[in-house]
């Protein structure tokens, strides 16, 4: 145990997201923020979680690589879901143009992150 665990970038974004969206959520009416505000906020902890199991598998062995790449899929198929429940938001005009904006951007990034992490564990899998 003298392995210090550390978390990858992606999840210090996914944080600093969070951060980013809660007072948005706050202020959202209460019908919308106790329905699909709060969807997103168990999309975000979820994504959390899987980035959390993706680092934490075996990537020495491949039983562990082929369960980080699952992990990475399901991350990336939840922040398609934010970013949909973000996209109702906006069209229902609870969230700005900038605000839609500043979050999709962080969103992308995450988005890209996962997709080069889950090449990463897909290559180390088939060699």
């Amino acid at each position: 145990m003298d392995q210090v665990f550390k978390h990858p970038q992606i999840f210090s974004d996914l944080l600093m997201f969070y951060k980013r969206y809660y007072p948005i959520h706050a202020g959202l009416p209460k019908p919308f923020r106790f329905t699909t505000g709060e969807s997103i906020l168990n999309e975000i902890t979820a994504c959390l979680k899987l980035v959390t199991l993706a680092n934490h598998c075996h990537k020495q062995e491949a039983a562990g690589r082929i369960k980080g790449a699952q992990a990475l899929g399901e991350l990336r198929v939840s922040i398609e879901v934010i970013r949909s429940y973000l996209l109702v938001a906006w069209q229902l005009k609870l969230l700005s143009h900038g605000g839609l904006h500043e979050l999709t951007g962080v969103l992308e990034s995450v988005s890209k992150q996962a997709v080069r992490w889950q090449q990463w564990f897909d290559g180390g899998a088939a060699a």
